[in-house]
């Protein structure tokens, strides 16, 4: 039978994404403590929080219950791993540097998001001008 290493995986997902214990707890409806709990393998979360964190972090739920999801494994697989945000009519491909920054503006407060996507815009305005005088040279 294969080792669990759910506890494992939950401390280095949440670690090499920099969330507080509190953030992810919060998402999976348990307190501080109780998902302190699971991490130092004194607990077990339910069905449903394991899949939520599978979806959460994007691997599927056997790869948080078994594999090495330690930090220099996540660096290493999301290298070259593609996401895709899929809305009803095509589908982005994000690698998981990308997916990672999106999770991490989805948890901003909304006025941080507005501000992020205004320096967004900005840069994406710069970078064209300087494209089109590099052309003009």
């Amino acid at each position: 039978m294969r080792e669990i290493r759910i506890a494992i995986n939950m401390r280095a997902l949440r670690i090499a994404n920099e969330y507080p214990q509190k953030y992810i707890s919060e998402l999976i409806h348990v307190a501080r403590q109780t998902y302190s709990l699971y991490e130092n393998g004194k607990g077990l979360p339910d069905l449903e929080a394991v899949c939520y964190l599978a979806d959460f972090y994007g691997v599927s739920v056997d790869m948080l219950l078994y594999a090495d999801l330690s930090a220099k494994q996540i660096a290493d697989s999301t290298a070259n791993e593609h996401f895709a945000i899929a809305p009803e009519t095509s589908a982005i491909p994000l690698n998981g540097a990308e997916a990672r920054m999106l999770i991490n503006y989805k948890s901003l407060p909304s006025e941080v998001q507005k501000e992020v996507r205004e320096f967004v815009r900005f840069k994406k305005k710069w970078a064209e001008s300087q494209q089109a005088s590099d052309n003009e040279k």
